[in-house]
């Protein structure tokens, strides 16, 4: 199975959005962290969202958690985390209302590195609070590693404190692209993989391009998925705005087709 992200552009409503990728062939979305794109946490926003996916004959995978000055799940001060805690349980609650089966979230605030061992211990905290939220759900926490050394750094001690099976890891390899060591953190963690954000770059920034547009090494990631035995929803975090398919038709349908190559290659 292939998702999208809704990320792939956010111009698009919602609702035009899932006919075309329906018809490119996708069978599931994740829901992207800006909220006022899909509406995921409010009660008529989902009560929509179901009417969208059922005539389109879509599931959602995933929701990523939102964004905002006042969101860091990792902050050394406990208003801010405690309130960010709060947002995420209603992330929860809408992950659960729409039966997808992950939420997605970062382990610091953007580009936060300040205070790292305390965000560390505060990151433990935080998710331990989480997980008493989801109790006997089908929903898991997926923590997603980030584009800078520190974050991760916050994300590994999570995962080797909280030895939890709704707890995991969500590989983002446009991030892997933009750090000094590619691929260790999936080789470490692979067998705690929850979810993927797979996009490409050209090793400078987080473009989001579709595999095989970029630099990121696939021959690589599909040796270690092959080891690790994922049997999740491959998502597709990728965007129009620096790919070489302009129109969003074409986009979706070389999207899948790329996806699905990945998907083989990493079955081998």
């Amino acid at each position: 199975m292939i998702s999208i992200g809704t990320t792939f552009n956010y111009d698009i409503a919602l609702k035009d959005q899932l006919p075309m990728i329906k018809e490119a062939g996708f069978t599931h979305i994740s829901l992207g962290a800006r909220i006022e794109h899909s509406g995921y946490l409010e009660v008529n926003g989902r009560k929509n969202i179901r009417s969208f996916l059922a005539g389109n004959g879509l599931s959602v995978c995933s929701v990523h958690t939102p964004f905002g000055k006042d969101l860091d799940i990792s902050s050394p001060r406990r208003d801010i985390s405690d309130t960010t805690v709060d947002t995420y349980k209603r992330c929860i609650d809408a992950a659960a209302d729409l039966s997808a089966h992950v939420v997605i979230f970062h382990p610091t605030a953007y580009l936060s590195s300040d205070h790292i061992e305390m965000r560390k211990e505060s990151l433990v905290k935080s998710v331990k609070k989480l997980l008493d939220h989801v109790g006997v759900t089908n929903v898991r926490l997926a923590v997603e590693n980030d584009s800078f050394s520190p974050a991760n750094d916050v994300l590994v001690h999570s995962l080797n404190e909280i030895e939890d099976t709704r707890y995991g890891f969500c590989y983002d390899s446009s991030h892997d692209n933009l750090v000094e060591q590619p691929l260790v953190l999936l080789r470490q963690y692979g067998k705690r993989l929850l979810t993927t954000h797979i996009s490409d770059n050209h090793g400078e920034k987080d473009d989001h391009m579709l595999p095989f547009e970029g630099s990121y090494d696939w021959d690589g990631f599909c040796e270690i998925m092959s080891r690790v035995s994922f049997e999740g929803v491959l998502l597709l975090e990728v965007e129009t705005r620096e790919s070489a398919f302009g129109s969003p038709e074409k986009f979706l349908h070389e999207a899948f087709t790329r996806g699905e190559k990945l998907r083989k290659a990493c079955r081998k």
